[in-house]
Formats: structure tokens, C-alpha cells, sequence
């Protein structure tokens, strides 16, 4: 049975494998579909992860929305937006490197 919850703005959802449970978080529009593919043993630990990953793309967004509102206001250079905008991308990714797809994609699966 698949565990279904909303989080920060993002539906995260739980599939049981033979082995544990793997995350999936989708936004609101389910165009875009963030999970690490890691098999979790425990259900809260699958939980955990997925709402870890939910904060930090939520908060990830929520800069680079900023940086583009800071850079078209001018606030910004275009060299300081793109080293921040890069900064954030960097670390977004070095936490737990998600796999980013389109929904169809992870529907195949």
C-alpha cells in the first residue's frame, strides 16, 4: 500500500518494495518529481528523508525566486546573480543528488 502526505508545499508519497520504502515528492502540478531512489528499511525513515528533501528544494526555490526578483529589480549584477543562482543549484545537488524527471517518466517505472 503507497503512504500518501503533503509538506512543504510538496505531496510525498511512499512505495513499499520487498526490501523497505522509497520516496518520491511531487509538486503541487505533478509536472516534477524529486526522489533519491534509496531503498529506506523503516517507514519513518523513508518519511524522513523525503521531508528533508521537500525543505530543502522548497527553500532552494524560494532563494532562487528571490535572486531572479533581486536581479530583475537590479538589485543584482548579472555575475552576482549567476554565482548565487550556482551556489544554491551546487548545493541542492550535493545534498543526496536527486534524480529530477517529468512525471511520465516516473510513471513507467
Amino acid at each position: 500500500m503507497t503512504w500518501k502526505d503533503s509538506y512543504y508545499g510538496w505531496l510525498i508519497e511512499l512505495i513499499p518494495s520487498s526490501e523497505g520504502y522509497v520516496f518520491k515528492c511531487w509538486m503541487p502540478d505533478e509536472q516534477i518529481g524529486i526522489s533519491n531512489y534509496h531503498v529506506y528499511p523503516r517507514v519513518c525513515q523513508a518519511i524522513r528523508a523525503a521531508r528533508k528533501r521537500a525543505k530543502l528544494e522548497s527553500a532552494s526555490l524560494a532563494l532562487m525566486g528571490f535572486l531572479n526578483e533581486s536581479y530583475n529589480n537590479c538589485r543584482l549584477s548579472s555575475q552576482e546573480h549567476i554565482a548565487l543562482m550556482i551556489s544554491i543549484s551546487d548545493y541542492t545537488a550535493s545534498v543526496g543528488k536527486p534524480k529530477i524527471r517529468r512525471s511520465l517518466d516516473l510513471a513507467d517505472e
